[in-house]
């Protein structure tokens, strides 16, 4: 039964953290959301010119050598990512100095990530122009979902306090 209440609670959590998200990006997160899209395209550039291409980001466009390759728009900047992670993490039950610690980290490397892989898409478009758009509906994709997945269930195994109820309560085995 006290299984159960935990489940109640984390949809009733999670329902209620996406209506809240809603409200706050109506009224004070669109403004994030542009200058994130602008940071990435800049942070992508200062990346890509670390590891030696002539880049450069102008607004939320990236350009390599002139070219320019990959427009990144407030969708594909990750925020709505970002919250889905922490939405989940504040959902799941779990000491709360852990998540304080744990949402900021899981944010970092998902913005990292997301870094990356603007920084891959125009090194795809400049060298393969014609798988750019597979690669970006789907290569990409499967690894940003897979990797917030990985830290999910991170949490769950390593961190969750659900997790160490099901280890303590679980049935022993017994011995013929």
């Amino acid at each position: 039964m006290k299984e159960n209440k935990k489940v109640v609670w984390f949809i009733v959590s999670a329902l209620g953290m996406y209506l809240a998200w809603f409200i706050l990006y109506g009224f004070w997160l669109s403004n994030f959301d542009t200058w994130l899209t602008v940071k990435l395209a800049e942070t992508s550039a200062v990346f890509l010119r670390i590891t030696g291409y002539a880049a450069e980001a102008n607004k939320s466009n990236l350009i390599i050598d002139g070219y320019n390759l990959v427009h990144v728009d407030t969708p594909c900047n990750g925020m709505e990512l970002m919250a889905l992670f922490a939405g989940f993490i504040i959902a799941f039950p779990g000491p709360v100095l852990k998540k304080l610690i744990f949402i900021p980290i899981g944010i970092f490397l998902i913005n990292f990530l997301n870094i990356l892989r603007i920084a891959g898409l125009a090194l795809n478009a400049f060298y393969s122009y014609e798988t750019l758009e597979f690669n970006h509906k789907y290569t990409f994709t499967i690894i940003v979902y897979a990797f917030i997945f990985g830290l999910w269930m991170l949490w769950v195994k390593k961190y969750s306090s659900l997790n160490n109820y099901a280890v303590t309560t679980a049935p022993q085995q017994q011995t013929a």
